[in-house]
């Protein structure tokens, strides 16, 4: 009867753990990057005149494999680091939270034209052979999901101070975002010198 009793707690014990396991999801992508980023004038007067920089990025991949870099100041080419794994509590809420946005789609700003509207944001979704979903937005505009999303992934990630060594995600990212249209700047000053008459 003590058999029986130590056979049922173990095969209970076993079914809870299987059970745990299944509830862990894959990623439904193969990769998600948030990508916080803008373009900047140049100090000195150069082509092209405005500049695109990443003021930082996360690389969450496949297995919750997570990669953090943020711009140590503004216009830096330092970086804070770092790498993380989502732990399995969070894996599946994760996973939902994409499979709803399977689309294109935008969280802006509506209401016109403004002086300086901050960094500009994407979340890119990248799926083998199949073109990127890309999510357009401003944190404070986001939907209470994927705000949770962007602000465990990216927003309140802890920081290491290191120099960056993710050049060709940079290169990436900025093939990624050639679709937005630049300010326009008016460049031509017509600057016509004093007159200097000659004393007679």
């Amino acid at each position: 009867m003590k058999n029986l009793y130590y056979v049922t707690i173990f095969v209970l014990f076993v079914l809870c753990s299987c059970k745990k396991q299944k509830a862990i999801m894959a990623l439904p992508i193969d990769k998600l990057y948030i990508l916080e980023y803008n373009y900047v004038m140049p100090e000195e007067y150069e082509e092209p005149y405005f500049k695109f920089h990443v003021a930082g990025f996360c690389e969450l991949d496949k297995d919750f494999n997570l990669k953090y870099a943020r711009q140590l100041s503004y216009n830096s080419d330092y970086y804070y680091n770092s790498n993380d794994i989502v732990p399995d509590s969070l894996r599946s809420d994760i996973s939902n939270i994409l499979l709803k946005y399977q689309t294109d789609i935008t969280f802006l700003y509506q209401g016109g034209s403004r002086i300086y509207d901050g960094n500009k944001y994407r979340f890119i979704l990248q799926k083998h052979n199949q073109k990127d979903i890309t999510i357009k937005f401003e944190p404070r505009f986001l939907p209470e999901d994927l705000k949770f999303v962007y602000s465990y992934l990216y927003e309140n990630r802890e920081k290491t101070e290191h120099k960056s060594t993710y050049n060709e995600l940079f290169e990436m990212f900025k093939n990624q975002v050639k679709d937005d249209i630049l300010p326009e700047l008016k460049r031509i000053i017509k600057f016509t010198p004093p007159v200097i008459r000659k004393k007679k």
